[in-house]
């Protein structure tokens, strides 16, 4: 099974480096979409200067799936399941395959700066740094998690997350969706099996494939906050720019012309 390098970028001495006033957002928006859109506000803001390094984490309490930018839905979606289930289909602005999202499963954003560490500059690097950082932070004793294919957390060679990213002049995000106590057998009902694998997937089912890192939410908050170097006394930020976020819900993330354009 082929996986991202093991060895995260760093500073002097392989020391793992985190930017400095890197903010903390624990904040789920209604409808679904707008959470797709505060993601792509934060990385805009950052790229033009007017925020800094973040790291978000939020939950859907209702299903949806979410398409990968340039992913097709009539490829990777049962649209009559999701249409009869009133279960929207919907698209994000970063790569990657096409999830279903919901309760008991935490969407994490890290905002970083390109030149945060060495090998930013490129998408495996980035992806290898803000995976594994992540991987490290939730591995348990006896039960490591490790990041397999281009960037998933896996436990005992299982998927429990999986990534994309967004790049912009000088700035990057990162996201992922980390299954803990979700719904597994929503994921066969909606999703097909995607044409485009992993080698380590090695053509197995979603049943076979898929597994909840079972742990409560607050455990995996915690996890996270660490692999961020980010204190348990730091307080949530509160907002996104509103009208940024509502440009970009009209033009792209609640605009079916730009959902339904593959």
């Amino acid at each position: 099974m082929r996986g991202l390098p093991h060895g995260l970028p760093g500073g002097e001495g392989g020391v793992l480096t985190t930017p400095a006033g890197i903010s903390w957002l624990d904040l789920t928006l209604e409808p679904v979409e707008a959470n797709l859109a505060a993601d792509e506000a934060l990385l805009i803001e950052a790229d033009e200067g007017r925020a800094g390094a973040a790291v978000r984490v939020w939950e859907s309490p209702t299903f949806a799936v979410v398409l990968g930018a340039s992913r097709r839905r009539a490829e990777e979606v049962h649209l009559d399941r999701c249409e009869a289930d009133a279960v929207p289909v919907l698209r994000r602005s970063s790569g990657g395959g096409t999830v279903l999202i919901g309760p008991g499963a935490l969407n994490v954003t890290v905002v970083l700066p390109s030149d945060a560490a060495p090998g930013l500059a490129t998408v495996e690097g980035a992806q290898g740094y803000v995976m594994g950082r992540l991987a490290g932070a939730l591995s348990a004793p006896g039960r490591p998690v490790r990041v397999l294919g281009s960037g998933d957390l896996t436990v005992d060679g299982r998927k429990v997350a999986g990534s994309a990213q967004r790049r912009l002049r000088s700035w990057f995000l990162v996201h992922a969706s980390i299954l803990y106590q979700f719904d597994l057998g929503r994921i066969d009902r909606y999703l097909k099996v995607p044409l485009r694998q992993p080698a380590y997937r090695e053509g197995r089912s979603h049943a076979d494939f898929l597994s909840n890192l079972d742990r409560p939410r607050r455990i995996l908050e915690a996890s996270i906050r660490a692999a961020w170097m980010i204190p348990p006394s730091q307080a949530s930020a509160t907002d996104v720019p509103h009208d940024l976020l509502e440009s970009l819900l009209s033009e792209r993330f609640s605009n079916r012309s730009w959902i339904e354009r593959f």
